[in-house]
């Protein structure tokens, strides 16, 4: 009986430590960026993420005057290693800010990250009550796995799970690349005008100047713009100058040379006439 019960318990001291590391949480880098306080952020504890510049700069410039956060720039992370994190604490009790050290790990589909609180304000008013943390959340692992691609959600809590708030990673995007980042060049940017030029030309007040612009051949609007008189279209159509001339030259020489053999001929009548007499 006492070697049944040894042998049970060194089995389940095994399954105690093949268990430990499969369920323990894989470390994840994560820095602070900005932290303080900020009432319209909301009453209630709020977590959201940001996994492309687009996002982060969309809702940056969703706060309007209350935006306090700085541009991608300026934030000591890129996205191509790392996503954007903001934890808002809500209505809180006062005198404190949260804390600079941030533990995250992900396990299972979830990534969760801790925080402490620190005594004041953290530069803000004494009557601040509103705290934010901003954090950076490395895309590899301490282990070296992407676990953006596993996890779901994001989760913080700052010490109690009354603080505790989650945000969904449904459809996360890849890590942005060069070519997400730089558009490429389209039809509009091309030097040779074509009728896509011009976007608005349907809406345009000035028709005639939109076709103007959009057409590549000149048009009698733009000879007023030259310091030398030009050839319209028109004229350049038309036969030179040079062939009526030149047809009048030949009708003059065949008139002188009538007038010329009319002369001839009268006087040779006239010769004939005398000899006659």
């Amino acid at each position: 009986m006492k070697r049944a019960l040894a042998t049970v318990a060194l089995i389940a001291i095994l399954v105690a430590l093949l268990g430990g590391p499969a369920g323990a949480a894989t470390a994840v880098s994560a820095r602070y960026q900005l932290r303080g306080h900020l009432p319209e952020l909301g009453e209630r504890p709020t977590m959201r993420v940001f996994v492309t510049q687009a996002e982060y700069d969309t809702y940056r410039n969703s706060l309007g005057e209350a935006n306090v956060f700085p541009g991608a720039g300026s934030l000591f992370m890129s996205f191509d290693k790392d996503i954007l994190a903001l934890y808002t604490r809500g209505n809180d009790t006062g005198g404190r800010c949260i804390g600079t050290q941030i533990v995250a790990g992900f396990s299972g589909d979830t990534l969760s990250a801790t925080a402490s609180w620190q005594a004041g304000t953290c530069g803000a008013p004494s009557s601040a009550h509103y705290p934010f943390v901003l954090v950076a959340l490395s895309r590899t692992a301490a282990d070296g796995t992407t676990w953006l691609s596993s996890v779901k959600s994001v989760c913080l809590s700052v010490e109690s799970q009354n603080t505790n708030a989650c945000a969904s990673l449904t459809g996360a995007s890849p890590a942005p690349t060069a070519a997400a980042t730089t558009p490429p060049p389209t039809a509009t940017s091309s030097p040779v005008p074509t009728t896509t030029a011009v976007p608005t030309a349907t809406r345009s007040l000035t028709p005639s100047q939109t076709v103007a612009v959009a057409s590549p051949t000149p048009t009698a609007t733009s000879a007023p713009a030259s310091a030398t008189p030009s050839r319209s279209p028109v004229a350049a159509a038309s036969p030179p100058a040079t062939a009526a001339d030149n047809g009048t030259n030949f009708l003059l020489y065949a008139m002188l040379i009538a007038i010329g053999f009319l002369i001839l001929l009268s006087l040779f009548l006239s010769r004939g006439g005398r000899r006659r007499r």
